[in-house]
């Protein structure tokens, strides 16, 4: 197997390689991630029933369960990127893992004592996705130092395609669970996913570009990693196009389960099946972007992936008619936006981690995500409102349009340079 290498004459280069999946470090990090990401996913359904079964929430409401999940990152984001720069990687995600475990288990302990209200859901939501922010900053600083620079894309690509088939899957189960027990009982088995990725981490191997003692104040470490973001043409096009995606993605997100639940009158089950089919597109897109990536630069990748997952949000309101139909319609939109996810961030996240020294690698993811996860919450919270407004159906076609011009954002920027020292 071959893969891009970027050489120092910025040329591409391919070469042989043992691969990601030789790393152990790594092989421990992809099963972390994938049990983590799984249960998210099976959140991602639940809490939204949780709040229109349990709680009868209004659209405004529900959207709101998503904004309080990326709320923290707009609020900490740079601030937890220092942190993770100074602090030991592994263990950052060793405890932000345990952390998230209790803050997800406390929302089925409060239903079963009869004291959930959407204060406590929003509470718990709230430092859950606080964690997440260290979580997912510790370890795409961390791939860098337990795989080889050559093996990057291929390892960023795995794990995005893990992150993406849990998402079909993830909900799949999570529709089961939700149909056969609850949708509490569906919440506690996402808060064990992070105990098993805890688990993992604690058995990775010491690896290199762990803790890092500060070398200046912490508004200064702080504004290091923002000049890096702003100072450098791809960093901040990453970034904006990051996060006009997840605005707009985040309308059709936010609004996905209640528009299926209540306006096509489908089951849990069949909600989880529709979402558990887009699985396909992930296989199949990461397949492709290692057949490919030795012809395909890396803008234009985003640029294919950007178009597809706005195609398959364009299909989502447009489903009608016959319940066939609709989960036809459903199933495909699925499928391209997440075939579209797979290609758009392994190439942009491997891109970063190209061109970012790895000293300043959790600063730099930090203070991205601080634009593109800041975005999400404004989105889901104006789809929110759009549909209270004008209906549902509306607010998901904006939110479709709107996932096409991230793609826009890229026209211009030039292809990979070599990696900063």
């Amino acid at each position: 197997m071959e893969v891009i290498v970027i050489a120092p004459d910025n040329q591409v280069v391919e070469g042989p390689r043992p691969g990601a999946w030789q790393n152990s470090n790594f092989r421990l990090l992809w099963v972390g991630q994938s049990f983590s990401w799984t249960g998210t996913q099976i959140t991602q359904l639940a809490l939204p029933l949780v709040a229109v079964i349990l709680l009868d929430g209004s659209p405004l409401q529900v959207s709101l369960v998503l904004a309080f999940e990326f709320l923290p990152a707009l609020l900490f984001g740079a601030v937890a990127g220092v942190w993770v720069d100074r602090l030991d990687r592994r263990q950052v995600l060793i405890f932000t893992d345990i952390g998230r475990f209790l803050s997800l288990l406390a929302i089925p302990l409060l239903h079963w004592t009869d004291h959930l209200e959407f204060a406590y859901l929003y509470l718990a939501v709230f430092v859950t996705g606080l964690l997440s922010v260290a979580y997912n900053a510790a370890y795409q600083a961390l791939l860098p130092s337990i795989v080889e620079e050559r093996d990057l894309l291929d390892a960023n690509g795995k794990l995005e395609m893990s992150r993406s088939i849990a998402q079909g899957a993830g909900p799949g189960f999570g529709g089961v669970l939700v149909q056969a027990l609850s949708a509490p009982v569906a919440v506690v088995t996402d808060a064990a996913t992070y105990l098993v990725s805890a688990a993992a981490a604690l058995r990775m191997k010491t690896v290199r570009g762990g803790a890092r003692p500060g070398g200046g104040s912490f508004r200064s470490e702080l504004a290091e990693g923002v000049k890096v973001i702003l100072g450098e043409p791809v960093q901040w096009r990453l970034a904006l196009a990051a996060a006009v995606d997840n605005f707009f993605a985040a309308g059709v997100l936010a609004l996905y389960v209640l528009y299926a639940k209540r306006d096509l009158d489908l089951s849990a089950l069949l909600i989880g099946i529709v979402l558990g089919v887009g699985a396909v597109g992930a296989v199949g897109a990461s397949t492709l972007l290692r057949r490919l990536g030795r012809r395909v630069r890396p803008k234009q990748a985003i640029i294919a992936g950007a178009l597809a997952r706005g195609v398959g949000y364009a299909l989502v309101p447009l489903a009608d008619g016959a319940t066939a139909l609709i989960v036809l319609l459903l199933c495909a939109g699925q499928i391209l936006a997440q075939g579209g996810m797979v290609v758009l961030v392994s190439s942009a996240t491997t891109w970063r981690q190209l061109i970012t020294p790895n000293h300043l690698m959790g600063r730099v993811v930090a203070a991205s995500m601080t634009v593109l996860f800041g975005a999400i919450p404004f989105g889901a919270a104006f789809s929110g409102v759009l549909a209270d407004v004008a209906g549902t159906r509306l607010a998901l076609a904006v939110g479709a349009a709107g996932t096409l011009c991230s793609a826009l954002v890229m026209i211009g920027t030039r292809n990979p340079a070599p990696p900063a020292a």
